[in-house]
């Protein structure tokens, strides 16, 4: 039925990540390019606390969500006004919360690297 959880063989509740999507469509492609540039901006994956994490993939969902409500709109079709401004709210929130400000990354080990070389 539609609107089930999937479940595993025994009844088993089968939970998916970003992971198990297929990263070759459009669709995941929107939510893992938004969360790898939003991990970017806050210095790399590497210097991310799983809180950070948690928060990034949410904002990237909800930014890739946003863009596909903003071009059916253009698009001509309709959308629902207060899910879109929601969804709006909702990134914006996560964003703030993440820091507005890009972090720059520590590149002291790849300085020492080049001086090295040079």
């Amino acid at each position: 039925m539609e609107g089930e959880t999937p479940t595993k063989g025994g009844g088993k509740l089968r939970l998916r990540t970003l992971a198990d999507l297929d990263s070759r469509t459009r669709a995941a492609r929107a939510v893992l390019d938004r969360r790898d540039a939003f991990a970017a901006d806050l210095g790399g994956s590497d210097n991310l606390s799983v809180m950070q994490r948690e928060l990034i993939d949410s904002a990237a969902f909800l930014g890739a969500l946003r863009e596909d409500a903003a071009a059916s709109w253009l698009s001509g079709e309709p959308i629902d006004a207060s899910e879109f401004a929601g969804i709006c709210k909702s990134q914006r929130q996560i964003i703030a919360d993440l820091g507005l400000k890009r972090v720059a990354r520590d590149i002291t080990d790849h300085l020492e690297d080049y001086r090295r070389t040079a």
